[in-house]
């Protein structure tokens, strides 16, 4: 029951080295961690180890402490066993945890990633519905481009680039330059 290894974050966290931190032993933990919440992860976390269930998660939120003589701060941990690097029938956990103060902000991006997923996966067939130059149409509009200037890039006549954008409407089903923008940015048009 010893640390050994320790990234970045963490050890400006703790205000250690890597090393330093490996250097603790089992101390690491009742330096750091509240010793009522250490006996109780640590049930788990042998039952994990017991069981040799490297698919098992365990996630808890733990409260840590940079010095003996400081404040706790609440952060969300989840823990897995990995096969030890240097012995064959070893076991170690990896340990990730994240500021509990900023998973508000993280539940936000993956949110934004799982809506931006829905949206590509929803709107893919009508991407493969455009023609190559209805995307470089589509491009030049999200850029601010009238239809004139447009033309004038594809040396296309105007009438041309405004059939183009007819069907990029209909294909699209988007009703506003918002919508368009939102579609050429999920396709990576821009």
């Amino acid at each position: 029951m010893t640390n050994l290894y320790m990234n970045k974050f963490g050890c400006d966290i703790l205000h250690h080295s890597s090393e330093e931190l490996a250097s603790f032993g089992a101390e690491y933990f009742s330096r750091f961690f509240p010793e009522e919440e250490i006996i109780a992860h640590k049930r788990a976390l042998m039952q994990i180890i017991e069981q040799d269930d490297r698919t098992r998660l365990h996630s808890f939120l733990q409260r840590v402490r940079p010095g003996l003589h400081a404040a706790y701060s609440w952060y969300f941990t989840t823990s897995r066993i990995v096969p030890s690097s240097s012995n064959p029938n070893g076991t170690n956990l990896l340990n990730i945890a994240v500021p509990v103060n900023t998973l508000s902000m993280t539940g936000h991006r993956i949110s934004n990633m799982i809506e931006h997923d829905e949206y590509i996966r929803k709107n893919f067939f009508r991407f493969n519905m455009l023609s190559s130059r209805e995307k470089e149409v589509i491009r030049l509009i999200v850029e601010g481009k009238s239809s004139y200037e447009i033309a004038q890039l594809l040396f296309r006549s105007i009438h041309t680039i405004n059939t183009h954008r007819k069907n990029i409407i209909h294909k699209l089903e988007v009703t506003s330059l918002a919508g368009l923008i939102k579609f050429a940015v999920a396709f990576n048009l821009v």
